[in-house]
């Protein structure tokens, strides 16, 4: 997490608040539990309203969450509501954290395009393209819901793709939504540990749109670095670590910047699809093949008197990021976070109403995107050219419009062909077809 400002307001007490978390059966609940817990002196007397379309977890995170919180002595609440509208009721932050068809639309999501010669991810690229397609009309539900119910609150979005997800709100009248993302975090601790600089004593000005960022303004300890970055970088060796670290080197090196570490299925595509399809099963079914016993470790938590669930698949600090945003919000703290809002003027070059991914000043009235210049040249086409592509797909998952589908698919620097993409698209929108009613409206 990035360091607090000297004007730090945190621990003095902030009115009680109302949040409504949308996916909290998911895995990663007991981390946004324990994120809650870091903040309870901030949000005393607050009240969190858990929901989930899965009764059964939504009943066991409801009992783990509250047994937490027993055990921590919280001045908190805890009511799980397994409607979506009386969740968002009156509500002053809604907290969306969940997949839409779970983990195996997201097998579909990676494995569809390796077969047409694309990598499969579940964020970027074509599999990115189908999950956006599936969670849009999610949000926009929710967002019309929050206009009605509840038109002061602000929806902070961590479900994926969180810059196409958060375009379509802000473009469709959703307003008080922010994205977030704790991508930075871990490239940030990666590159300190590469290049020996102080745990914490680290920031980078992480700059472009949600897994496409580059840092070239770093400070150690609060010292710019200024043109030493290249020299440093130049002397990593790229030799030792895994395939992905050296591969994240070499771009590094090679551009004179920290890439963000989504780089490598960019510049190294053809290596990844390689290794992607010489993979037995998917992430996404490696991670199905660990769920049982993680959920398993939670019921068993959930019966414990001061439970500490595994901090596995975000049990850590994942929700820890998304409580900070909240709280400085509700407490208009004007924290510098990287989150994913409008451009405004914060990146030349790139259009006001763009998404983009940048150092903003949180406080009540939401992000301030502050001023980063121009892109870097060595990586603005390819910046611009995932932009677009976001411009479509935003627009494509919220009208169904299978021409805009294609031109969203086409765009991508990942596609090289219109006949994977038109392969892609229609076995994609078969696969999902059940959670894609925008793309099958009755005629």
């Amino acid at each position: 997490m990035p360091p607090p400002p000297a004007d730090d307001h945190r621990g003095l007490s902030l009115p009680a608040r109302r949040i409504a978390i949308v996916g909290a059966g998911s895995a990663y609940m007991p981390g946004v539990i324990r994120g809650v817990l870091a903040r309870a002196g901030d949000l005393a007397g607050s009240e969190l309203v858990l929901h989930d379309l899965d009764a059964g977890r939504l009943d066991l995170m409801g009992r783990l969450a509250t047994r937490m919180i027993a055990a921590a002595g919280a001045d908190l609440r805890i009511r799980a509501e397994p409607a979506l509208r009386p969740a968002l009721d009156g509500v002053d932050f809604v907290f969306t954290t969940f997949r839409p068809g779970g983990l195996r639309a997201r097998h579909l999501d990676e494995s569809i395009p390796l077969r047409h010669g694309v990598v499969g991810q579940e964020t970027a690229g074509p599999g990115g393209f189908l999950m956006a397609c599936r969670s849009v009309p999610v949000l926009l539900e929710i967002a019309g819901i929050v206009r009605e119910s509840a038109p002061h609150a602000w929806i902070v979005n961590y479900t994926n793709p969180t810059n196409i997800v958060t375009d379509a709100v802000l473009r469709n009248g959703g307003g008080r939504i922010i994205g977030l993302c704790d991508q930075h975090a871990g490239d940030l601790e990666l590159w300190a540990g590469l290049l020996g600089w102080p745990a914490g004593g680290v920031e980078a000005d992480w700059l472009g749109l949600n897994h496409a960022t580059w840092a070239e303004r770093v400070r150690v300890d609060g010292a710019e670095l200024g043109g030493q970055l290249p020299e440093r970088l130049e002397r990593l060796e790229p030799s030792g670590g895994d395939p992905a670290t050296r591969q994240l080197v070499e771009l590094a090196k090679a551009l004179g910047l920290l890439p963000n570490s989504y780089a490598r299925y960019y510049y190294f595509h053809d290596d990844v699809l390689a290794e992607l399809r010489g993979r037995p099963t998917t992430r996404a079914q490696d991670v199905m093949a660990r769920m049982p016993a993680l959920y398993g470790d939670y019921e068993a938590a959930a019966r414990q008197r001061s439970p500490e669930p595994s901090r596995e698949r975000g049990g850590g600090g994942h929700g820890e990021f998304a409580i900070e945003v909240i709280c400085a919000v509700a407490g208009d703290e004007r924290r510098r976070l990287i989150v994913n809002t409008r451009n405004g003027a914060a990146i030349e070059g790139l259009e006001s109403q763009a998404v983009v991914e940048v150092p903003s000043l949180v406080g009540a009235g939401g992000p301030v995107p502050l001023a980063m210049g121009p892109l870097p040249r060595q990586v603005r086409g390819l910046t611009m050219a995932i932009h677009e592509y976001e411009w479509l797909a935003a627009e494509a998952a919220t009208t169904g419009d299978r021409h805009l589908a294609l031109q969203a698919l086409m765009a991508h620097p990942f596609v090289k062909r219109k006949a994977a993409a038109e392969a892609i698209l229609e076995e994609g929108l078969a696969a999902h077809r059940d959670h894609l009613p925008q793309f099958f409206r009755s005629s």
